[in-house]
C-alpha cells in the first residue's frame, strides 16, 4: 500500500511561470497574475464579429419604422379625397333649400286606362 492522500496524482508539481505581461511570478494553481490582472494560463479567445449582424438588425428596423410612419400618415392625411363609402351613398339637401334637385331615375310612363265619361268632361273645352 502507499502512503499517498486519495485524489492526489503522484507527478511532478507543475513550475511557476512568470506573467507575460509585467514579469511577476505567478503560483502554479494561479490562472491570472495577481498583479496586473493579465491572463497566465489563460487563453482569451477574440469577441465575436458582431459589427455586420448589427448593422442589418439596424437597417430592418429603420426601414420598417420608414413604411410604418408612410402607411400611418397616408391612412390620416386629409387631403380631401372622398372614400369609397361615402361616394356611393348621395348627399343630404338642407330641410329650406328647394333649389337643390335630387337625381331621379327615369320611370316608363304608367298606362292608364280612360273611361269615355272621364274623356267627355274635360274643363275649358266649353261643353
Amino acid at each position: 500500500m502507499s502512503t499517498q492522500e486519495p485524489g492526489r496524482v503522484s507527478g511532478p508539481a507543475p513550475a511557476a511561470l512568470r506573467c507575460p505581461r509585467c514579469g511577476a511570478t505567478v503560483a502554479p494553481e494561479q490562472d491570472w497574475c495577481l498583479e496586473c490582472g493579465a491572463p497566465a494560463r489563460t487563453r482569451l479567445a477574440p469577441t465575436p464579429h458582431w459589427r455586420a449582424p448589427i448593422a442589418v438588425i439596424a437597417v430592418v428596423i429603420v426601414l420598417a419604422g420608414a413604411a410604418f410612419a408612410f402607411a400611418f400618415s397616408d391612412l390620416t392625411a386629409d387631403d380631401g379625397n372622398v372614400s369609397s363609402a361615402t361616394a356611393t351613398t348621395p348627399a343630404s339637401t338642407p330641410a329650406g333649400d328647394t333649389t337643390a334637385q335630387t337625381p331621379t331615375v327615369p320611370t316608363a310612363p304608367a298606362a292608364t286606362q280612360t273611361s269615355p265619361s272621364a274623356s267627355a268632361a274635360i274643363p275649358g273645352s266649353g261643353g
